[in-house]
């Protein structure tokens, strides 16, 4: 079964904060191949960026039915760090 997630990417300093990407990916997709996802379309590295569903960070070795992510769904991607250095690290 394949799943189209809401990607919504918060980042301060690139020019995609508050963009909205979808992704398709299949319900036992885990958590760092939704990244990798998100990485192709966004061009933010896989390796920084940190995965959010509703209050909770995702693990990258879950998959998405393990925290019960459906078809439409939204997750939040936020860097981990910024590349901006007058701003701080997240």
């Amino acid at each position: 079964m394949f799943r189209r997630l809401r990607i919504i990417v918060y980042n301060k300093t690139r020019k995609l904060c508050g963009h909205q990407y979808y992704i398709d990916v299949s319900h036992d997709s885990t958590i760092l191949e939704v990244k990798q996802l998100i990485e192709e379309a966004t061009t933010v590295p896989h390796q920084i960026q940190w995965i959010v569903f509703g209050v909770r960070a995702l693990n990258n070795t879950e998959r998405l039915s393990d925290y019960g992510i459906r078809d439409g769904y939204t997750l939040y991607s936020v860097p981990t760090f910024v590349e901006d250095p007058s701003i701080p690290n997240l």
